[in-house]
């Protein structure tokens, strides 16, 4: 990276002793990108241990093209990402544009239809679509052309499978082995983007993205979603992933008003070394869930 970057800058790097450049072959490479930030991981296949985490954050964004063209300067000047011989690749993007659609309604020739509430200017867009099979769900979402088509360009020896944020996160929940019978809340809140999921014996129930600008919205759509679930504010489990804190604002704003509120952990299925230990535990659970995406 480009230590004098006007655009975007370094705020974590984390890597295993374990990381050689000589068995790329044998790693999966995690990709996120935000409105705000960019994050990365490095998966062993043949070990599941997380080897390498990363996370950019982006300082001054206002259209799609100073977008891509930040994301390929970030790239050009990362001797890792211009790497072209990983076991696989995957690249989720995190915005507000997606719909939930029954696997049995969906309709893979018109995905654009189900994206006509949630996405503006959809005809600047292009439809994904990606199937949740433990839950006969289909998440449509959007992506920008040229990155997609760049993408594809710099990983021309591979598939690279394109995601949506959210997509990650619920199958991460939805791995998790200590699901009870009862309605379960997950929350992300990333850079003001809360995502909520809501879970009931261990299927998804419900899932949405709020733009948060202040911790109050926050707990106005915790507030909206309990009561419309009519959920109990002291019983009801819920979990907390992101780059929050118990002494963050936002933690504070919420945590008097629920009686069952903890912060979540890694997902289980991963080993991490000890160097890990110097960031949260609840932090990149999305970007990490991205590694049971099939």
């Amino acid at each position: 990276m480009n230590a004098t970057s006007a655009y975007f800058s370094l705020d974590l790097k984390i890597k295993d002793t374990r990381f050689s450049i000589d068995n790329l072959q044998d790693y999966s490479l995690l990709l996120q990108a935000g409105e705000r930030e960019f994050q990365l991981a490095v998966i062993d296949v043949k070990s599941n241990r997380c080897l390498l985490l990363e996370h950019y954050n982006f300082i001054s964004v206002s259209n799609t093209a100073e977008y891509q063209q930040l994301i390929e300067s970030l790239f050009e000047d990362h001797h890792l990402l211009m790497a072209g011989f990983w076991h696989s690749v995957r690249f989720s993007v995190k915005h507000t544009n997606f719909s939930m659609v029954p696997a049995a309604l969906f309709d893979k020739e018109q995905p654009e239809t189900y994206l006509r509430l949630t996405t503006p200017q959809l005809a600047l867009h292009t439809p994904l679509y990606y199937r949740h099979l433990k839950n006969s769900i289909v998440t449509v979402f959007t992506a920008e052309q040229n990155l997609l088509d760049w993408l594809n360009k710099r990983y021309a020896n591979l598939k690279v499978q394109v995601l949506h944020h959210i997509s990650a996160f619920i199958e991460g929940i939805l791995h998790k082995p200590d699901h009870n019978i009862q309605r379960e809340l997950f929350l992300m809140l990333e850079n003001g983007m809360l995502s909520v999921v809501i879970t009931h014996e261990a299927k998804l129930q419900y899932a949405n993205i709020f733009r948060c600008n202040a911790p109050a919205d926050l707990l106005r759509y915790l507030m909206m979603v309990i009561q419309h679930f009519q959920l109990d504010q002291l019983t009801t489990k819920i979990q907390l992933w992101g780059n929050v804190d118990e002494n963050s604002a936002w933690f504070r704003e919420i945590q008097p008003y629920f009686g069952n509120l903890s912060f979540g952990g890694r997902p289980p299925y991963l080993s991490f070394g000890y160097m890990f230990d110097e960031v949260s535990e609840s932090r990149f659970y999305d970007l990490l869930s991205q590694h049971l995406c099939e």
